[in-house]
């Protein structure tokens, strides 16, 4: 990601109990978060250091670092000393969730012609196709049977157009990055995982709910940056009652969530392979194994993948 004052970046703070609070980024300022009233985003929480984090720009975007906080800095649900940024990451320092987002620039050819207004046609087109690529990421998400030892509850009864519509979302052919879509890698449906059994079982024991504990552990989870947790619980959570509004709402944000983040991470490894920076790449798949399920094909590709770069780093 080029540096420059086109750059637009922002942290949301994501704050359950009222409404999110934006802070754009100044492109090429260091940026410090932190409790102290000194610093750039002031986070009011006992769990956030004084100094808890610096965000700085380096040539391929922007990079936080933990700054000796007492704890610790998490980006995606891992416990890291340095991350560098991507649009969709989700930051915790302490108990505090901040996603971090950036509009990225257009290509070349439609950033020109956006200059002139007697050509909008291809600015139209892009913003179709993007629609296009949103709707066919939902899509591939049609309940079916995953391959692997959780057990599966029967597969959708969606319309024979539907199931059409997401077999062809799941052939993403190969795009300008070179990456193959991750979406061909997980067609699963409702699953129940020994996770979700776990939190079931305590829930029955207790005399509570079920469901309710269930999607109580997701939003936790999601509030926490644990995409999988989430996407554990909550398919726990429909397989019991296939019905519930509240699981289904958050299940189809858990979903784009993880789909953006593991399109984002597969961009960002296979450009780092690419130009030798084999640790990063590596830490781009283990970030991928850690977003999908034991027996998903993509789980598995990971961690050849990030097994293989470790070692061309080691040359």
């Amino acid at each position: 990601m080029p540096v420059d004052d086109r750059t637009r970046a922002r942290l949301v703070l994501r704050r359950p109990d009222s409404e999110d609070v934006t802070f754009a980024l100044q492109p090429g300022q260091p940026t410090t978060l932190g409790r102290d009233a000194g610093n750039t985003i002031v986070l009011a929480s006992r769990f956030v250091s004084k100094r808890h984090a610096l965000m700085s720009w380096t040539p391929r975007g922007l990079r936080i670092e933990d700054q000796d906080s007492s704890n610790g800095l998490t980006v995606n649900g891992l416990a890291v000393p340095a991350a560098d940024l991507s649009t969709g990451d989700v930051i915790h320092l302490g108990d505090q969730r901040l996603d971090f987002e950036i509009d990225p620039e257009p290509p070349p050819e439609i950033a020109a012609e956006g200059a002139s207004p007697g050509k909008p046609g291809r600015m139209v087109a892009a913003s179709l196709v993007t629609l296009a690529m949103i709707g066919g990421v939902t899509a591939a998400y049609v309940m079916r049977r995953p391959r692997g030892p959780e057990q599966a509850v029967p597969a959708s009864t969606a319309p024979a157009e539907t199931v059409a519509a997401s077999a062809s979302a799941a052939r993403v052919s190969t795009g300008a990055s070179g990456v193959r879509s991750s979406m061909a890698d997980v067609p699963i449906g409702l699953f129940d995982s020994p996770e979700a059994q776990a939190v079931a079982q305590q829930a029955v024991a207790s005399g509570a709910d079920p469901v309710g504990e269930l999607f109580g552990a997701a939003q936790d989870a999601y509030d926490r940056g644990k995409i999988l947790d989430a996407y554990r619980f909550l398919n726990g959570a429909l397989v019991r009652n296939g019905q519930h509004q509240p699981s289904q709402r958050l299940l189809l944000r858990v979903k784009t969530d993880r789909d953006t983040r593991l399109l984002s991470l597969q961009a960002t490894a296979a450009r780092a392979d690419h130009e030798g920076r084999f640790d990063e790449a590596a830490r781009g798949w283990e970030a991928m194994q850690a977003l999908t399920l034991e027996y998903e094909p993509l789980h598995a590709r990971a961690r050849a993948e990030a097994t293989r770069l470790r070692q061309r780093a080691a040359q």
